[in-house]
């Protein structure tokens, strides 16, 4: 479907739709074909998923007269880095409030790029006082005369899951014949815009399961319908609300935290394929992937598509 929204241009797309078959033949008979959707390639900020959203918010952020941008996440967040680069990119100021989370490095490699992309960063202590400083921070900024944008968390609002309406379309044009679509689901808006972009898209046979790092499957379950909700209003098509798959059986110990499942799953594809995960979503995700193969969940005849979202910066730390 077209997409009338305005967006500032920064991605590299389609990006590349892959097969893995050694992974497959690896996983033994009844492994279905393993596909992989290459988003850690979409360019800017080292890629991954949350381009295709942010594309949408700064457009809408330049069309308000905004001059700084302010968004938040963990000091890993993939969403801040992506908000910084393009931030640069496009010549807005650039504001992240950050808090620590569990299990990450002193210097990790993502605070490292948002401050080489010039973003001024804000630490706090836990994810409750995120949003608060953020409007704090606007509401100080129209006091002087300035104009500040605020990008709510994973830029997850039915502006930014337009991204993955369009993402969905570029997969139909890529192939319309996939059974299961799996992917990393936290803050609810690349599930939403593929539940809405999949049914818009003549694919609405496909089965979306999104895997969680952190929060439990009805919270995040619950966010998506709403959010895939207000993006096909925005789009003034009709919905009809379907049920929202989400698994939260990989968490482990909490978000950020690797388990040996998702470990092993990182190194055996980066080992038969040549691909890298990272160790916060997408190799939890893939664990699930392979948990549910062993499972018999799958038809061997199926077709699975694996979204990989990027963020394999995680995997780094700076001197």
């Amino acid at each position: 479907m077209t997409i009338s929204f305005p967006r500032l241009e920064a991605g590299f797309y389609p990006t590349p739709l892959e097969a893995m078959p050694r992974l497959r033949a690896h996983l033994g008979a009844g492994c279905p074909e393993i596909l992989i959707k290459r988003d850690d390639y979409t360019g800017a900020g080292f890629g991954g998923n949350k381009i295709r959203k942010i594309e949408y918010m700064l457009a809408d952020a330049r069309a308000q007269g905004a001059d700084t941008v302010i968004t938040m996440g963990g000091v890993r967040s993939n969403h801040a880095r992506a908000t910084a680069a393009l931030c640069a990119r496009f010549g807005f100021r650039c504001v992240l409030v950050l808090n620590q989370t569990r299990a990450v490095p002193d210097r990790p490699a993502s605070l490292y790029l948002d401050a080489l992309y010039g973003a001024e960063i804000i630490r706090v202590a836990d994810r409750s006082e995120r949003q608060p400083t953020a409007d704090r921070i606007a509401s100080e900024l129209a006091a002087q005369g300035r104009k500040a944008y605020v990008i709510p968390l994973g830029a997850s609002v039915p502006l930014g899951a337009l991204g993955f309406v369009k993402a969905a379309g570029e997969l139909a044009a890529q192939t319309h014949d996939v059974n299961w679509i799996y992917h990393c689901s936290s803050s609810g808006g690349t599930q939403a815009g593929l539940e809405v972009g999949l049914r818009a898209n003549g694919m609405e046979s496909t089965k979306l399961v999104g895997v969680s790092p952190d929060d439990s499957s009805a919270s995040i379950a619950a966010h998506v319908a709403e959010i895939a909700a207000g993006t096909a209003k925005l789009l003034e098509i009709g919905w009809t609300p379907r049920a929202i798959h989400v698994d939260d059986g990989f968490v482990g110990e909490g978000y950020g935290v690797p388990t040996p499942e998702a470990t092993a799953a990182l190194e055996l594809v980066a080992r038969l394929e040549g691909a890298v995960l990272d160790p916060v979503y997408t190799a939890k995700t893939m664990a699930a992937l392979f948990a549910h193969i062993r499972e018999g969940r799958f038809r061997p005849t199926d077709r699975v598509v694996f979204w990989h979202t990027g963020g394999q910066i995680a995997l780094f730390t700076t001197p």
